[in-house]
Formats: structure tokens, C-alpha cells, sequence
């Protein structure tokens, strides 16, 4: 008789050759090294804004420490893989812990624990007879939202004394308060992006291309590790290179001034030089914009060049506001514009949602059979409950700071405009880095009047710096890319709720652990002025107390016009779009053209628009194929260097080489 291998054990041979093919669901080893990779990121990254003083690595919606580093996961996987090929991780456990990385990245810095700690602390610590900040500001926040102890600001900002320890019992309460506030925001944000997954990944089919270098990079070919062809293409390598050593020149030169330096911006002043366009030269945004539409694209620039000439017009006919606006804003009509654009661009992408909203409200109320939710991370129902339920403690956190009933339901809705506005523009346009037009404390100032509000309610829109200011990263934004990434994974995706929520909570503990030992350490006013300084710190009471110091005043008409305006046309626009065919512009471009953000970015767009145009028009589809690997290079290139030169900046001492925000 001819013996014969099983077919149980040949069938586990064949999948072994094709790669140690994934079991369903969401692998626990996926999480843990997800875990504590997450705690690590946020640990070295409040290290090196902090004290070290270079590039920002998670100040952006691109992400790049995670990039970083999944630059050595894959790899390092591949190396197992071909040692022991059981103990290589699977493309759900690379993708899990992709997830947990770019979530992470949400927290430190700008995202919410380097701002929010010294907010706690910077108004009482920074107050003097000058300012009166303590009558004008101090007196109205509550004593249980900051730090009492009258040690625990100085310390914090002067350093300890020889011997002394970190007064974590003043901090207790406070960080108690805001960390649940947080972690409510989260839940709805992540709720949200539950309910919409469906309807902009399988229905309106967004190209989500801030995933595009990940998702190449765990391909998986039959008999070959995760990772190899992506590594082992030489375009790729190509990419990287000229990324990799333009940005290095300029790391060389913060060390040997007398290396050249390369200069990559310039200026186009315009309308007797009042205005000018911001002309940046970035390989990596370049790289991500080239995976976007060319309708997309060409929209960003050419929208942001007409809000330009507009700003340029008002400047000359001396077309200007008077309204006090937020630290972060500029014009502004413009900015009230831009916000009216916002809201409808969201309104009426949920309006064309209403199909599928209906269907996850049928699901989540009657149990529909009909629709479908095994494929989330968690049911219809528990998303839709938890966003009303988030929701809802969000805006009991607001109201406990001091914000009246009508200030919290403007700023839960513009707030959540702007979240839900933005998450769109990264997931269509494959935005790197974007800001809102406004900050929601300044419009729900000028919407709903400062005397509405009252002093308490304009202090509890001071520490919304702490936590809502720029929100260039934030975790909505970062779960949609990762709701994107999860669709190959096979089987039950319900673990990625709580691979999620874990690399949150570690996240805020790795982070404000690192941020408040460096500062009881060093002292904050010798570390970054940032966080410890001129920005977060401040920000609050100069904003706030020279508002509440003037006479409180009612809603803005101004306001409420340029934003009817700014909603006015995104609906033309959006109208246009669904009923004139040939129209070559998308509405995306105008929801962000009113911003000083898209003037950094707007170069690289065009000239992402224009090489695309040229090699779809006469290389054709293959040729476009043939580059994508020299694009995901140039993203991949920049990334590396910026974390290298920390990790030299670290080894050597070297401090302040700020080399790029990718």
C-alpha cells in the first residue's frame, strides 16, 4: 500500500507555504505587544518633545511614530518568520497593532496629556498684579478641576526640591475629572466612527490613503514572509532614499552648522504683499497626495488660492472684523466662513448617510435581522446607546466646569462638526496635517454672545485649550483609518473595541507619567515653552481674561452672516457635484480653504496633482502602478529619518533640531 501524508496535515502544510494563514478574529498576542509598543510610544514621545526638542512625530493625522515604528515590527516579524515560522505575527496581529499605534498616537503632545497638564497649573502658576488673572480668571474655576496644593504649581514649573516627591495626591482629583472627560470623548468618537463605517468604506468607497504604506507593507504573497515585496522593491528603495537624505542634510546641519542647509519653503507675496502663498516643498506630503482622486487634489489647491484672493481683496479695501478671536485663528470672516462651510459638508454627508443611518437606528432600537453588524468591532446597538451615553457625559463634564446648558449643546455640536469634518477630509483627501477653521470656544463665543456664557462659562472654555485646540490628531480620525485597515481581517473584529480602548488607557498613563516626572525633574520653565510656556500653559487666560475684562457681549451677526455665506456655497458646490457631471472640482477642497494649515500643504497637493496628471495621461494605469512604490518611499523616507535623528538627538544630548512636522 502507498503511504500518503494525511490530508489534515497536508492541508496545515499548504497554508504554512502560503504564509501561516491568519486564524479568525483578533489575536490577545496582537494586543499585548500592541499594548505595550502604545506605552512605549507615548513614553519616549513626551521625552522627546519635551526635553529633546525635535521633530514631532504625533502632532499629525499621518501619524508618523507609528509609522516608525511599524517600520521595525514588519521586519523583525519577517526575521521570525524565517527562523520559526509559527512565532511570526499574522497580518490581524500586525493590523491590530497598526491600530493601537496610531490611537497612541492621538495622546501625547498636542493631542491632549502635554496640553492638558499644564493647563491645570499654568494660570495660578503665571499670575501676577500685571495680568490679574486670579480675579479675572482664577476665581472661577471650580477647586476640585486643578491642583490646590500650593507647592504643586511651582514644583511643577521650577523643578523639586532635592529630596522632595511628585505631590500626586494634589493631582488626583483633577486628572481623575479630565481623564474621564477624555476617555467619554473617545467612546463617541469611536461610536461614531462604528456607525459610519459601512457607509463610507463599502457604500461611497473613500480611498482612506493615509493607510496606503501600511496596508503595502503587510501584503502577503504565498511562501513569503509579511512584508518581504514591499522591502525587497527597489523603487521603494528609491523613494526612501531621496527622502531619507534631503531631510538628513538639514540633520547633519543642526549638528556641523557649516553643512549647508536645504531650504524648503518659500513665499509668493501677494495683494501688495498683505497676503502670500506659503510655497512647501514635502516629499512625504507629496507621497500621500499622490494615492488621492486628482478632482480631490486639484480641488485643495485651487480652492485655497481663490480663499487667498479673497483674503487678499478684503486686506486692500480694508474689509476687516473687530471681533476678538481664539490663539489659533486669523481673519476673522474668513474663519466663521470656514466653519459655516464645515457644518454643511457634514450636514449634508450625513444627509446622503440617511439610508444607512436609518438602517443602524432599526438595528440598534428593533434588532432588525435584515441589517447586518457582525463585521464591527461592536454591535449597532451598543454604538448607537454609547454615543448618546458619551455624549451625554461630555456634556455633564462641561456643564460641571461652569459651561451653561446652551453653551454645552453649541459646543457638543460644533465640536463634534469639526471631529466628524475632518475625519471625512483624511479619509477622502488623505489630509497628513489639517487644523479646524475655528475653535469651537469661538463659535460658540460669537454664535451664542460672551454674556450668555458668563466669566465661569468663558473659564471652561479656556481649558477646552487643553484638549480641544488645533486637533491636528485625534482618535477619531485615527480608529476611521483603522476600521479601514480592518477589513481583511477574517472572522469577529470585537476585540479591536477593547485593542482600542487598552492602548488609550495606556497610552494617558505612559505619557502623563513621562511629562510629569520630566517636569517635578527639570523644572517646566527650562523644557518645552510649548506645553510649559507660552502655549498651553497660557493659553487659557490670554484668551479668556481679556474677555471677561471687557464688557460681555451678545451674539456676532458678522459671525452668524460669513457663516451662512461659507454654508452657502459648500451647498452650491455640493449640489454641483451631484448633478453636473463634468464638474472637475470636489466640495472637500473649499470645506478647508479658509485655513492657515492648507496654506502649508496646498504646493504639495499641486504638485501631487500635476505629476499624477502627467503619468496617468501618458503612461496609463501600468506606468501609475509601476511609481506607487517611489511615492510610499517618499513618505516612508522622511518618517525614518526624523525618528533617527531623535534617536541621535537622544544618544548624543543634542537638543532643539526640529527638522519636520510630516
Amino acid at each position: 500500500m502507498q503511504k500518503q501524508i494525511p490530508l489534515a496535515y497536508r492541508a496545515w502544510v499548504n497554508q504554512a507555504e502560503q504564509g501561516h494563514g491568519d486564524a479568525p478574529g483578533i489575536p490577545v498576542r496582537g494586543i499585548l505587544i500592541g499594548a505595550v509598543l502604545a506605552l512605549l510610544l507615548n513614553g519616549l514621545d513626551a521625552y522627546a518633545t519635551t526635553l529633546i526638542r525635535g521633530s514631532y512625530l504625533t502632532l499629525n493625522f499621518s501619524t508618523p511614530a507609528a509609522l516608525f515604528f511599524f517600520f521595525f515590527i514588519v521586519p523583525a516579524s519577517g526575521l521570525v518568520y524565517g527562523l520559526r515560522r509559527c512565532l511570526a505575527l499574522t497580518q490581524a496581529e500586525l493590523i491590530t497593532i497598526y491600530v493601537m499605534l496610531v490611537v497612541a498616537c492621538c495622546i501625547p503632545g498636542m493631542g491632549f496629556t502635554q496640553f492638558i497638564i499644564p493647563c491645570l497649573v499654568g494660570s495660578t502658576y503665571y499670575a501676577t498684579p500685571e495680568n490679574n488673572w486670579d480675579f479675572l480668571y482664577n476665581q472661577y474655576i471650580p477647586t476640585w478641576m486643578i491642583p490646590r496644593d500650593e507647592n504643586a504649581a511651582r514644583y511643577f514649573f521650577e523643578g523639586l526640591p532635592e529630596g522632595a516627591a511628585i505631590p500626586w495626591g494634589a493631582w488626583a482629583l483633577p486628572l481623575t475629572y479630565w481623564y474621564g472627560f477624555f476617555l467619554a470623548l473617545s467612546a463617541a468618537m469611536i461610536c461614531t466612527m462604528v456607525i459610519l463605517r459601512k457607509q463610507w468604506v463599502e457604500r461611497e468607497k473613500l480611498a482612506y490613503p493615509l493607510v496606503q504604506v501600511p496596508m503595502e507593507m503587510i501584503k502577503r504573497e504565498p511562501g513569503r514572509a509579511i512584508g518581504r515585496a514591499f522591502f525587497a522593491n527597489k523603487a521603494m528603495w528609491l523613494g526612501f532614499a531621496f527622502a531619507f537624505v534631503l531631510l538628513s542634510v538639514n540633520g547633519l546641519h543642526a549638528y556641523f552648522p557649516e553643512v549647508p542647509k536645504i531650504t524648503r519653503t518659500a513665499a509668493l507675496p501677494l495683494f501688495r504683499d498683505s497676503v502670500g502663498l506659503d510655497l512647501w516643498f514635502s516629499p512625504p506630503w507629496i507621497g500621500f497626495f499622490f494615492f488621492v482622486n486628482l478632482d480631490i487634489s486639484a480641488s485643495i489647491w485651487v480652492f485655497y488660492i481663490l480663499t487667498t484672493m479673497q483674503r487678499g481683496v478684503f486686506n486692500v479695501l480694508g474689509l476687516q472684523s473687530t471681533e476678538r478671536m481664539d490663539l489659533y485663528s486669523r481673519e476673522p470672516y474668513l474663519a466663521h466662513q470656514g466653519m459655516g462651510a464645515m457644518i454643511v459638508f457634514v450636514l449634508i454627508g450625513l444627509w446622503v448617510s440617511r439610508g444607512h443611518l436609518r438602517a443602524v437606528w432599526r438595528k440598534a432600537w428593533h434588532g432588525d435581522p435584515a441589517v447586518e453588524d457582525a463585521d464591527e468591532i461592536m454591535s449597532y446597538r451598543q454604538a448607537t446607546f454609547g454615543l448618546l451615553a458619551s455624549l451625554g457625559l461630555v456634556g455633564l463634564g462641561l456643564w460641571m466646569a461652569g459651561l451653561p446648558p446652551l453653551g454645552v449643546a453649541m459646543f457638543i455640536f460644533g465640536a463634534m462638526v469639526l471631529f466628524l469634518g475632518l475625519t471625512r477630509v483624511v479619509a477622502e483627501g488623505g489630509i497628513p496635517a489639517m487644523r479646524p477653521p475655528i475653535m469651537t470656544s469661538t463659535f460658540v463665543i460669537s454664535g451664542a454672545g460672551a454674556s450668555s456664557l458668563g466669566a465661569s462659562g468663558l473659564v471652561a472654555l479656556g481649558f477646552s485649550y487643553g484638549w480641544h485646540s488645533e486637533i491636528r490628531s485625534f482618535v477619531m480620525s485615527s480608529v476611521a483609518n483603522g476600521l479601514k485597515m480592518s477589513e481583511v481581517i477574517k472572522g469577529g473584529k470585537r476585540r479591536l473595541f477593547w485593542a482600542v480602548i487598552i492602548a488609550i488607557v495606556v497610552s494617558l498613563i505612559g505619557s502623563s507619567y513621562v511629562t510629569m516626572a520630566l517636569a517635578y525633574q527639570y523644572g517646566g520653565i527650562n523644557l518645552n515653552g510649548l506645553f510649559f510656556g507660552w502655549g498651553a500653559a497660557t493659553y487659557g487666560p490670554k484668551d479668556m481674561a481679556p474677555r471677561i475684562a471687557a464688557a460681555l457681549t451678545g451674539p456676532r451677526l458678522d459671525a452668524w452672516l460669513f457663516m451662512g455665506i461659507g454654508g452657502g456655497v459648500m451647498a452650491s458646490l455640493m449640489w454641483v457635484r451631484h448633478h453636473v457631471l463634468w464638474w472637475p472640482l470636489n466640495p472637500l477642497g473649499y470645506a478647508i480653504s479658509a485655513n492657515w494649515k492648507t496654506g502649508h500643504i496646498f504646493a504639495s497637493a499641486l504638485i501631487a496633482w500635476l505629476l499624477k496628471l502627467v503619468i496617468l495621461k501618458y503612461g496609463g494605469p501600468r506606468l501609475y502602478r509601476s511609481l506607487r512604490p517611489f511615492f510610499l518611499g517618499l513618505i516612508l523616507g522622511e518618517v525614518v529619518a526624523a525618528g533617527a535623528w531623535l534617536v541621535a538627538d537622544y544618544i548624543t544630548g543634542h537638543v532643539g533640531s526640529f527638522l519636520t512636522q510630516i
